[in-house]
């Protein structure tokens, strides 16, 4: 079959869920579907546009693969089951496929990131976010309404690889790179902040990594999911279905590492549920053994060709021997992105934005309270007969103003309005002209009307004590 590599980059953070339920704690995935990706094309009516939709969707002669972590140019693998490390000691590995865990005092099982080709450990990071349920009758939150969301980190980079059959023609090929290239949607919430991807075209060739030399057995990597499928249609795990022919005794069960699960896809254009998925995870390795006598050339090339069905998904693809599988020395490091550590730091992170914009808020309140008290200090006599109600009535009008119309709104109250009497001369003068300087017009006149009533009765209490 025919490739194309596409690489995707996280324009913001993404929600995609483990299941589509709607209740209860739901595990993120580490990995983007290829049915996002069959989803993109297919959608807005374009699916009725291709010349042939059922070959293009359907019949497994285009497969949109899984797509999986980019780092550095390089593709990475979900790290295999095989790959076990000392409790509370990961620089310790041993692959199970070719060292007795007994050489590690308490051994546990990698189960969690990805690896390159060199032995390279990425492991995925998550935000989580809780939210809240809007309700637009009473316009507040929701009652009983409290979610959140475990979403993969904006800016992670992702590739992708579309295979298609020659005998899809150029007219549907283009169509399917002309719907998903460019600025996309993907996962959920998207009409939030979430779900905005850029998608381009990588003209590099799929990285080659398997060793088609067979010994007396063959290892092979599940590189996607696999859903298996017997004589009659229904959904197994029995790994004799891998191909025609293979038995259970050609099965290396001691050595082969599984992990299952089950869900139910969620068909957005029929509004409901699938029937029941039941899968062999990414990441699992089968062990076969008896090659020579057992095990065809053609039941070989049979596997390599995809396993199992929901080929257009991206279901199916295993890999044969896997250089990262070959017998020898594991040594997993730690993947530490390269930095000119002599450059300045940006300000990127959204805790170091939060603080930076408490920090000059703090610093515009404490300019603020300076004005205001050289304000009071300077002009408290001018004002010691104006009452309370009167500067209660100026910061009332603080609530609905803003530092553009605020000294138009206190204009209009002592100068042109009912309180004109009592601020005649110096005491509208210099009120008007200290919230005319002011580089924070409207926070100035609200605080000086929380203080200066307080000055007032101060100054009342001074002379009772006189």
């Amino acid at each position: 079959m025919e490739e194309l590599i596409f690489n995707i980059e996280f324009l913001s953070d993404i929600v995609l869920p483990s299941s589509s339920n709607t209740e209860g704690k739901i595990e993120p995935l580490d990995f983007i579907a290829g049915s996002n990706f069959l989803g993109m094309v297919a959608k807005d009516k374009e699916y009725n546009k291709f010349e042939n939709s059922f070959d293009v969707f359907h019949s497994g002669k285009v497969r949109f693969g899984d797509a999986t972590l980019l780092q550095e140019d390089k593709p990475t693998y979900k790290i295999p089951l095989s790959f076990f490390h000392e409790k509370l000691k990961k620089h310790i590995v041993v692959n199970q496929l070719h060292t007795p865990l007994s050489e590690l005092t308490q051994a546990k099982q990698f189960r969690a990131g990805y690896i390159t080709k060199d032995f390279s450990l990425i492991l995925l990071d998550y935000n989580y976010a809780q939210k809240s349920g809007y309700d637009k009758s009473k316009r507040r939150s929701k009652d009983s309404s409290m979610y959140g969301y475990s979403s993969m980190k904006n800016g992670t980079e992702w590739q992708f690889v579309l295979k298609y059959d020659t005998a899809i023609s150029d007219a549907d090929i283009e169509r399917i790179k002309k719907n998903l290239l460019g600025k996309k949607r993907l996962g959920k919430s998207k009409s939030s902040q979430y779900g905005q991807v850029k998608i381009t075209l990588d003209n590099a060739s799929v990285e080659s990594i398997e060793n088609m030399t067979f010994g007396d057995e063959i290892i092979l990597y599940v590189k996607s999911r696999l859903a298996l499928v017997d004589e009659g249609g229904n959904p197994t795990y029995n790994l004799n279905y891998l191909t025609d022919g293979l038995k259970d005794e050609q099965i290396d069960w001691n050595r082969t590492q599984l992990r299952t699960s089950t869900y139910n896809r969620y068909d957005g254009t029929r509004k409901s549920k699938d029937t029941q998925r039941v899968v062999i995870n990414s990441g699992s390795v089968i062990v076969l053994n008896n090659i020579k006598k057992d095990v065809t050339p053609a039941m070989i090339e049979k596997i390599k060709n995809g396993v199992g069905v929901y080929l257009s998904e991206g279901f199916g693809e295993v890999l044969v021997n896997p250089s990262f599988l070959d017998d020898k020395p594991v040594t997993l490091h730690d993947f530490i992105k390269k930095q000119d550590l002599n450059s300045a730091v940006s300000i990127s992170d959204e805790m170091v934005k939060f603080l930076f914009m408490k920090e000059e808020e703090k610093k515009q309140n404490l300019q603020v309270a300076t004005k205001v008290h050289e304000f009071i200090e300077k002009n408290r006599n001018i004002y010691s007969k104006a009452m309370n109600a009167q500067w209660g009535t100026i910061g009332s009008l603080c609530a609905s103003s803003s530092d553009e119309f605020i000294k138009n709104s206190v204009q209009a109250y002592i100068v042109d309005g009912v309180a004109k009497d009592k601020w005649q001369g110096k005491k509208s003068e210099s009120l008007l002209d200290a919230i005319d300087k002011s580089s924070s017009p409207l926070a100035f006149t609200k605080l000086l009307c929380m203080e200066m009533p307080k000055v007032k009765d101060s100054d009342k209490k001074e002379q009772k004590d006189d």
